[in-house]
């Protein structure tokens, strides 16, 4: 009897496990728009300071800051090599949601077409439910904003 009690109890198992594959499944499948950057929003905090104050006062409401988004880079078949990805700021306006990133004076923007690509275009990609990215220069009371859209190939 304890045989049919083993099978039982695998069987309930793998049921279980079934049923939770298909429920994370559907769930992922059917995630809003913009859920990854709600839970973004939910995860930090904000500290006040003068980048804060100058989006507030262009409109702004800033959700969360100082975020690390984790990548791992394998190649050639090689093995994981880590690293991180950063963003200053989650901020919101007419319920569309922005990165935000700081210019510092040691890594100066290259305000050319090349220069945001190669700086911003990562963060568009990662998070294709922003409607852009920002830059904010707190020292000058700056702010800029940056969106990528594809052009047709014709050249």
């Amino acid at each position: 009897m304890s045989r049919f009690g083993d099978w039982l109890l695998m069987l309930t198992a793998a049921g279980v496990m079934v049923w939770w594959l298909i429920r994370w499944f559907d769930r992922w499948l059917h995630e809003p728009p913009g859920a990854k950057l709600r839970r973004l929003a939910q995860a930090g905090g904000v500290e006040p300071d003068e980048a804060v104050s100058l989006l507030q006062e262009h409109g702004y409401e800033v959700l969360s800051g100082k975020h690390r988004v984790p990548l791992g880079v394998v190649v050639d078949e090689g093995p994981v090599q880590p690293t991180r990805l950063y963003f200053d700021y989650l901020a919101s306006k007419d319920d569309k949601y922005y990165l935000v990133k700081l210019e510092r004076a040691r890594q100066p923007m290259d305000w050319t077409a090349s220069g945001l690509r190669e700086r911003l275009l990562v963060y568009a990609l990662l998070f294709p439910d922003c409607e852009g990215l920002i830059v904010a220069n707190p020292k000058d009371k700056l702010l800029r904003t940056v969106r990528f859209q594809l052009e047709d190939g014709d050249e």
